[in-house]
């Protein structure tokens, strides 16, 4: 009777009996996905890490106007998003054109997704605290390493102009105070009445306050046919007639109201005094961010020219091929012990190709040395054929 049981060493014979078998099949599949990794196009990545130093991110002298940053997560966001915004849509597409990897189609779709493959080939991450690291992939190691570059100084020129925008923009507003500033003091100087005749808009606005102000604590004392609140109500149609003649919405976010001004000689020295040292050192900050700036961005890893592909691995292919190897070699043993008859159903064919049927199956005799004893080992099948 057949036995339902798989034995071990049942197993063991029949990787025995098709070692050799498997063992070709294993060094071919091996041999072929390695020579996979010579017949697919090779991918090669040129890297660059750069540092952000805390002190970029902190300027004592507009502190006072824009907020320090001090935490490091909020570093690393922005210096993510600077990044970001250097490698932007018009970059890449430059970078396209360039190195001739765009098509000539006019289609928005296809430049859309010409775009995006490329954009694809960079890889950009955070390597901890304010350092950053950027890798660019391509087929021509050469060309990875020149766009690398191109990268890293579009990144950095794009960081610097960001501090110094940011400066530019505080400089800006207070060149707008101080316009502001030296119309009120040339309408106390001069006198309102030839500051008027020479029409500034700084300074018939600067007047347009005073006037209000005056109209608002006169109105008090006296009524509004008072000679003196009829002087004041002439005077502050004539300055809204003359403000008329100047087009403001041109450019609103570009005018400042003129500030109210004391009087008093004494306070306006302080502040004439205070402004212009502040205007003073803001100028001279610019000039020291303009050349310190780039030391304010370290170079951790230079862009090199890839000598090695990353993809394909060899190694990697080679792993592959072998466990292939051994997926092939399972299906065909398994085939082959299916289709392969066992030996009750060879000795059953043959007896039926020689017209007859098998008795049964006995087990070999062996003879011991100490007699002619019969001893049951070893049950090697032997038959009868009638």
């Amino acid at each position: 009777m057949n036995s339902d049981k798989i034995f071990f060493r049942d197993l063991i014979k029949t990787i025995s009996k098709y070692r050799n078998r498997i063992v070709l099949i294993c060094v071919l599949t091996v041999a072929f996905c390695f020579q996979l990794t010579f017949w697919i196009s090779k991918q090669y990545t040129s890297t660059f890490e750069i540092n952000v130093y805390s002190k970029y991110f902190q300027n004592p002298l507009i502190s006072g106007v824009i907020p320090d940053v001090y935490n490091i997560p909020e570093m690393r966001f922005a210096i993510d998003s600077m990044v970001k915004e250097a490698i932007s849509d018009e970059f890449i597409d430059d970078l396209g054109k360039r190195y001739k990897m765009y098509s000539e189609t006019k289609d928005d779709r296809e430049i859309a997704k010409e775009r995006q493959a490329l954009r694809d080939k960079f890889s950009y991450f955070s390597t901890g605290g304010q350092s950053y690291q950027i890798s660019f992939s391509h087929s021509d190691p050469y060309i990875a390493k020149e766009i690398t570059e191109r990268t890293l100084r579009q990144v950095k020129d794009h960081i610097v102009g960001k501090r110094i925008s940011t400066i530019e923009l505080v400089k800006e507003v207070m060149i707008r105070k101080l316009n502001s500033f030296n119309a009120s003091q040339k309408f106390t100087q001069k006198g309102s009445d030839k500051t008027l005749a020479s029409k500034s808009p700084d300074v018939l606005k600067e007047e347009l306050v005073k006037v209000n102000t005056s109209i608002a604590a006169l109105s008090k004392q006296y009524s509004t046919n008072h000679p003196i609140m009829l002087n004041l109500k002439q005077r502050q149609k004539t300055i809204n007639s003359w403000l008329k003649e100047f087009d403001m919405s041109k450019d609103d976010s570009a005018v400042d109201l003129p500030m109210s001004m004391t009087h008093d000689k004494i306070v306006s020295e302080q502040l004439s005094s205070k402004f212009y040292a502040k205007y003073h050192d803001f100028n001279i900050a610019l000039e020291i961010e303009k050349k310190s700036l780039q030391n304010y961005i370290g170079l951790i890893k230079t862009p090199q020219l890839p000598t090695a592909p990353i993809w394909p691995k060899k190694r990697l292919f080679a792993s592959l091929g072998f466990i292939l190897g051994l997926v092939i070699s399972f299906i065909y043993v398994f085939i082959s012990e299916i289709i392969v008859p066992s030996k009750d159903e060879q000795l059953a064919l043959e007896a039926e190709k020689l017209g007859t049927f098998v008795l049964g199956v006995l087990p070999k005799m062996n003879e011991v040395s100490s007699g002619p004893a019969l001893k049951r080992d070893n049950p090697e099948i032997s038959t009868l054929r009638g």
